[in-house]
C-alpha cells in the first residue's frame, strides 16, 4: 500500500476572489512546476526569503509531491498557486503563491498558521498578494474553522508589513523568533486574537 501523501482537494477546487483563483499545487502539472521555479528564482523572493535550491521542473516537482501535497493531507492548507483570471475569455495565469503554513512537532512551530505570499516582481503593486492573502483567510476561517492566524515578516520589509496591514492585521510588535533562526520579525495577528500570543504557542518576547 502507498504512503505518498494525497491532496484532499477534490478535482477543479478553487478559492475564488474578484481577480483571482486560489488553487492548490499539482506535481504533475508542469505549468505548476515550472512557474514555482521561475517564481523562487526571481531576485525579489531570493532577497525576501532565500535561495530554495529548486532549479528545475523536477526538482519543483519532488517538492510538491513531498512537502506540499503532505501539508494539505496533514493539516488542510500550506502552499497555494494563485492565479490571475481573466473574464473576459476565461483564462488564467500563473502570478504568484499564497501560503498558510503551520510547523509540525518536534520542530520549531507555533500553534497558529501564519500567512505568507509571493508576487512576481512585475505583477507587484497591483494589490494581487493582498487580494490572494484575504481570501486564503477567509477560506480558512470559513471551512477549515481557523480562527487565529498570524502574520510573520523581516522587520525591515515595509512592502510585506503594508501587506499585512492592508489584509486588517493588528501589528503586536517584534521579535525574535525561533521559526526563523531567531531572524528579528515584525509580529502580526488577526483582530481579536487573545493578548497573550503565548496561548498560541509563541513565548517571545515581544518589542515595539
Amino acid at each position: 500500500m502507498s504512503t505518498q501523501a494525497q491532496s484532499p482537494f477534490p478535482p477543479g477546487f478553487a478559492i475564488s476572489t474578484s481577480r483571482l483563483r486560489i488553487v492548490p499545487f499539482d506535481p504533475d502539472n508542469q505549468e505548476h512546476c515550472e512557474f514555482l521555479v521561475r517564481l523562487w528564482n526571481t531576485e525579489l523572493f531570493i532577497k525576501s526569503c532565500g535561495a530554495t535550491g529548486i532549479r528545475d521542473a523536477a526538482s519543483a516537482s519532488k517538492f510538491i509531491r513531498n512537502r506540499v501535497l503532505g501539508d494539505y493531507e496533514y493539516q488542510k492548507h500550506g502552499i497555494f498557486l494563485v492565479l490571475l483570471y481573466d473574464e473576459e475569455t476565461k483564462t488564467t495565469a500563473p502570478i504568484g503563491t499564497a501560503s498558510l503554513m503551520k510547523g509540525r512537532p518536534p520542530g520549531a512551530h507555533y500553534l497558529t498558521p501564519d500567512i505568507g505570499y509571493a508576487i512576481l516582481p512585475e505583477m507587484n503593486g497591483k494589490g494581487y498578494a493582498t487580494e490572494a492573502a484575504k481570501g486564503l483567510i477567509d477560506y480558512a476561517r470559513t471551512d477549515l474553522g481557523i480562527e487565529g492566524v498570524f502574520g510573520l515578516c523581516d522587520s525591515k520589509n515595509m512592502h510585506s508589513r503594508r501587506v499585512l496591514e492592508k489584509i486588517g492585521m493588528d501589528f503586536r510588535g517584534i521579535a525574535e523568533l525561533t521559526v526563523f533562526g531567531n531572524a528579528l520579525s515584525a509580529v502580526y495577528t488577526l483582530p481579536g486574537m487573545d493578548q497573550d500570543l503565548g496561548v498560541y504557542g509563541m513565548t517571545e518576547t515581544m518589542q515595539k
